[in-house]
């Protein structure tokens, strides 16, 4: 978005060099050949507003105070707040104002400076003293952050200030610190989780699929990397919250981490049941679909070693019956899964199932 004719100019650069950008101007800077502008009038608080509450992130060509002071009053939360880069009118800086981290606004900064030929100015402390950033671990991998705002605040203030802090990679997970995401020497890899919650910590990060009861003073977090895989059967109209409360209880039942789900799958006869779809749709994950000769062959794949743990193969259920196939949510966890067993078997209710299986570390991507 821009106000002035110096920053019109720079942000139609900018927007032919971003993809999927949307360019906003004041009405008095229109261009007859410019079709996908989006024009508006004044005044400019309400427009800049509604744009930062319905957008993930805004580049705005105004001074930081005038921007600061405009949006300021639709704050709601570093979780929540679209990231914004202001930039002034002579292209000269590109400064990461907002949401720098968790909403992606320091590499937007960079990007609107290369874009342009600007500097990009990013004051957020991990980049400043090029530490590890707390918020940003396993994000490019799908890892999602299973932690309290302050829990996650603090350990990211550990590792600022160079402090030790206990880093646990659960190996029943079978993840690996990114190769993305730099270290700080302060980081200690542990090879257990006993070791990771001593008192000698500042801070505990762990690494893992699974819930873990830890009980310090100091701040955990937990990041949850993408390998699980919720394999669903249900009856015909079963609701959202049914299956939802369903999952919710056989996730808790076997300690695994609902962060931790990377898909939903389901047989093909079930690929328009609303409540499949809904469940999908509130956990953010995509739904697979087989047919029942693809989740019969499961049943036919080579077994692993006895002393397996996640050796729970399916067993036949009463989908055998009414749609012709072994089962439904056991193979198709397995299939989503790429595994050849279950973490979860299969877990009943009156009305569906759900089975949990685990991605193996060389399916994942």
């Amino acid at each position: 978005m821009a106000v002035s004719k110096p920053g019109a100019a720079l942000a139609r650069r900018l927007a032919s060099a971003i993809p999927d950008a949307e360019l906003h101007l004041e009405r008095k800077l229109a261009a007859g050949e410019d079709d996908d502008t989006r024009y508006y009038d004044l005044p400019l608080r309400p427009v800049l507003q509604n744009l930062f509450v319905n957008r993930d992130s805004l580049i705005v060509f105004l001074p930081i105070g005038a921007a600061v002071r405009l949006l300021a009053p639709v704050f709601a939360g570093k979780k929540r707040d679209a990231a914004v880069v202001c930039v002034d009118d002579a292209g000269r800086y590109a400064i990461s104002v907002l949401s720098g981290h968790v909403g992606g606004g320091d590499e937007l900064a960079r990007q609107v400076a290369e874009a342009i030929g600007a500097q990009p100015i990013i004051t957020s402390a991990s980049d400043a003293l090029n530490v590890t950033a707390i918020d940003l671990v396993g994000k490019a991998q799908g890892w999602r952050i299973d932690a309290s705002p302050t829990d996650l605040t603090r350990a990211a203030a550990a590792v600022v200030n160079s402090k030790p802090v206990a880093l646990w990679l659960d190996p029943d997970c079978g993840v690996a610190w990114p190769e993305d995401s730099s270290k700080s020497d302060c980081i200690v890899e542990v090879d257990s989780l006993a070791e990771a919650v001593a008192d000698d910590f500042a801070a505990t990060l762990i690494v893992s699929d699974r819930l873990l009861a830890v009980d310090v003073s100091h701040p955990v977090v937990a990041y949850r990397p993408p390998t699980l895989v919720a394999g669903v059967g249900c009856r015909r109209g079963v609701d959202v919250v049914h299956l939802r409360e369903l999952l919710e209880s056989t996730l808790q039942d076997y300690g695994l981490a609902r962060h931790s789900l990377a898909k939903i799958a389901t047989i093909d006869i079930k690929a328009n049941e609303p409540g499949i779809i809904a469940l999908a749709e509130s956990l953010d994950v995509p739904l697979e679909i087989y047919t029942a000769a693809e989740l019969n062959a499961v049943v036919n794949r080579p077994v692993a070693s006895e002393s397996d743990s996640e050796l729970n193969r399916p067993t036949p259920s009463a989908a055998q019956d009414l749609l012709g196939v072994f089962g439904v949510s056991e193979p198709a966890a397995m299939l989503a899964a790429g595994a050849n067993g279950l973490v979860a078997p299969r877990t009943k209710s009156d009305r569906a199932t759900i089975a949990i299986a685990r991605i193996p570390p060389d399916r994942r991507g």
